[in-house]
C-alpha cells in the first residue's frame, strides 16, 4: 500500500510538473509532416539549440527519455560554465496533432529543433521503431519489420512557438555572425604572418597599389577579415562586394589601427600631403600657389633669353 501511495505522489508530481512546462514552456512541433504507416511518434533523444541568458551563446541540449514522462537534462555552458537546464514534457504526434514536446529552460533559451531520435509505432501491428535523426527536409520510405507495412515519414520543417522565441533567435544569429567574423578576421591575420607582414615592418610598396600610388595604408575590410590596399583591390582578388572599412594598416610599420589619415604608431600620415614649398621636385611644382618663402617661387623670373633661344622658341 505504501509503495502505491508513493507511486500515486511521484505521478501526480510528474503530471504537475508536465503542466507547468506546458503552460510555462515553449512548444515545439513539426511543420508539414506527413505519418504514413506510423499511428503515433514520441521523442527518445530530444536535441535543442539554446542560448544561455548570461553570455548569449549557443550550445546543444540533448533529452533522452523513454515514454511521455517529464524529463530533465542539464549541461554546463562551453564559455561561461553556468548551468543550463531543459525541462521537457514529451507529447505524443499523431496526424491530428504535430505537436513534439513542450520545453522550459532555466538560464538558457531554446531557439532551434536539431535532428532527434523517435519512437514510432506501426498503425497495423503496433510495433515500435526507432526513426533517427528526424529534423527538417527528412524524408523515408521503408517498411515495418513485424508486418511489412509501407511507412513514409516526411518533415519539411519544425518551428518553436512561444513569446520569447523570435528575440533569442536574433541573438543567436548576431553572436553566430560575430564569431564568424572572429574566425574570418584571425584567418587572415595567420596568412598575413605567413606571407612575412608583421608590426614594426614597412608593407610592401608601403601600402600603394596601382590604383593608389600615393595612399600608404591597407585597409581592414569587415566582409571577410582581409586587408588590401583599396577597394578596387579586394574586389578583384575576393568573390563578394566591399564593405565599408574601419581599420587600416600603416604602410610604414605595419600597426593595425582605426582608419584615419595619420598612423597613431609611428606618427606618419597614410596619404600624399599638399606642400607649398618645392622639395626637391616632389612637392609643389606650380608658382602661383608655391609659397612666398621658397626661392623656387620667383627663381629664373629676371633671366634674358638670347636671340638664338628665342629664335627657337618660334
Amino acid at each position: 500500500a505504501e509503495d502505491r501511495a508513493a507511486q500515486h505522489r511521484e505521478a501526480l508530481a510528474a503530471a504537475a510538473k508536465a503542466e507547468e512546462v506546458r503552460r510555462m514552456g515553449v512548444e515545439v512541433r513539426f511543420v508539414g509532416c506527413c505519418l504514413e504507416g506510423f499511428s503515433s511518434m514520441l521523442p527518445s533523444a530530444l536535441r535543442l539549440e539554446v542560448v544561455c541568458t548570461r553570455c548569449r551563446k549557443s550550445t546543444e541540449v540533448e533529452s533522452e527519455g523513454h515514454g511521455d514522462r517529464p524529463r530533465t537534462a542539464a549541461v554546463a555552458c562551453p564559455v561561461c560554465r553556468q548551468e543550463l537546464q531543459l525541462q521537457v514534457a514529451p507529447a505524443i504526434s499523431h496526424s491530428g496533432s504535430a505537436s513534439i514536446a513542450h520545453v522550459l529552460g532555466q538560464n538558457c533559451q531554446p531557439v532551434q529543433l536539431l535532428r532527434s531520435d523517435f519512437a514510432a509505432t506501426c498503425g497495423e501491428c503496433a510495433e515500435t521503431v526507432r526513426v533517427r535523426n528526424v529534423g527538417p527536409g527528412y524524408r523515408k520510405r521503408s517498411n515495418c519489420n513485424q508486418c511489412h507495412a509501407k511507412m513514409n515519414l516526411v518533415v519539411e520543417g519544425a518551428d518553436l512557438l512561444g513569446p520569447t522565441v523570435a528575440y533569442w533567435r536574433q541573438i543567436a544569429a548576431y553572436e553566430s555572425e560575430r564569431l564568424a567574423a572572429r574566425k574570418r578576421l584571425q584567418d587572415a591575420r595567420r596568412q598575413e604572418r605567413a606571407s612575412g607582414i608583421q608590426a614594426g615592418q614597412p608593407l610592401p610598396l608601403q601600402g600603394a597599389c596601382r590604383h593608389f600610388a600615393k595612399s600608404h595604408r591597407w585597409l581592414r575590410f569587415p566582409c571577410c577579415g582581409r586587408a588590401f590596399p583599396c577597394t578596387q583591390c579586394h574586389d578583384a582578388a575576393a568573390d563578394h562586394p566591399h564593405e565599408w572599412a574601419t581599420r587600416m594598416l600603416c604602410g610604414f610599420c605595419s600597426f593595425e589601427q582605426s582608419a584615419g589619415d595619420r598612423c597613431g604608431n609611428c606618427g606618419r600620415g597614410m596619404t600624399r600631403e599638399h606642400t607649398a614649398f618645392w622639395e626637391g621636385g616632389e612637392g609643389c611644382r606650380n608658382r602661383a600657389t608655391m609659397s612666398r618663402s621658397d626661392v623656387h617661387k620667383y627663381r629664373g623670373l629676371g633671366k634674358s633669353i638670347s636671340k638664338r633661344a628665342e629664335a627657337a622658341a618660334r
